[in-house]
């Protein structure tokens, strides 16, 4: 006999992380709708989203800038793309250098001046086209919140946090889970390092469940993720699945979310 029978049931994630996650998806659906979630393609890393191109530099980054567009519904919206500045590189001797690129320079930004967008992004990621695509998904996920009225839960605080769970409502959560940590150990005759990366806000595990609502509001098999997830992000995506199918009222108080921002504006 358990000591405590009344006790909370554990959550996926901690539970104010989860119940602002829930309520975040419950605004997307409010504002922008259930259709364009059920016909959002889960967009992979294949010819079928980004077919070949033998263009280069920033050609090559507008190719892939505009597959990216017409994969999130925003074809026609008005955007200008262009290059940053170059990251710096850290070295701290001659034999030895580590990197940590997360947390300091953006990947990308994005910002809106009458009709038009402009998304910049950081060049040396062009020949690394998982992070060019995780970074232009975000950016024209910032995009589409800007054009509603108001902001998703967590305002302006969490505004970076919730453009990330929109990139997964727009079919990109496996980019952005991906590309959420990344370690790389390197070394030649002269020197030696460590690099760690990342793209995006959300931890890995908020990816994890992001990718498992998703699948659960789409009746998505979840196994259809496997080929294209990082082994353990996939073992906790599918944790996150289970955990849902066993707790039933955590969508519904997605839903219930829902209607609460569906009637803020009627």
């Amino acid at each position: 006999m358990a000591l405590w029978p009344f006790k909370r049931s554990k959550t996926f994630l901690e539970p104010d992380d989860e119940d602002w996650q829930l309520a975040t998806w419950g605004w997307l659906l409010a504002r922008f709708g259930d259709d364009r979630l059920q016909h959002a393609r889960l967009v992979t890393t294949t010819r079928a989203f980004f077919p070949p191109s033998d263009a280069a530099g920033h050609d090559r980054v507008a190719h892939v800038f505009k597959c990216v567009q017409a994969l999130a519904g925003m074809a026609q919206w008005p955007c200008e793309l262009v290059a940053m500045a170059e990251r710096p590189r850290t070295r701290v001797s001659e034999l030895g250098m580590v990197k940590i690129t997360k947390g300091h320079m953006p990947l990308g930004t994005f910002s809106h001046s009458g009709n038009t967008a402009t998304i910049a992004y950081d060049p040396g990621t062009i020949d690394r086209p998982a992070v060019l695509v995780a970074t232009l998904a975000h950016e024209l996920a910032h995009y589409l919140l800007h054009s509603v009225a108001d902001l998703p839960p967590g305002q302006q605080i969490m505004e970076e946090f919730a453009t990330d769970v929109t990139t997964v409502y727009l079919g990109f959560g496996l980019f952005g889970a991906n590309q959420a940590f990344n370690f790389s150990q390197f070394g030649d005759s002269f020197s030696q390092g460590w690099q760690t990366s990342g793209a995006g806000y959300l931890r890995e595990r908020d990816w994890a469940f992001a990718l498992a609502v998703f699948c659960a509001l789409r009746g998505q098999d979840i196994a259809t993720l496997k080929p294209w997830l990082k082994p353990y992000l996939f073992a906790d995506t599918q944790g996150a699945a289970r955990y849902l199918a066993k707790n039933l009222p955590v969508l519904a108080k997605l839903q219930e979310h829902r209607r609460f921002y569906q009637a803020q504006t009627t």
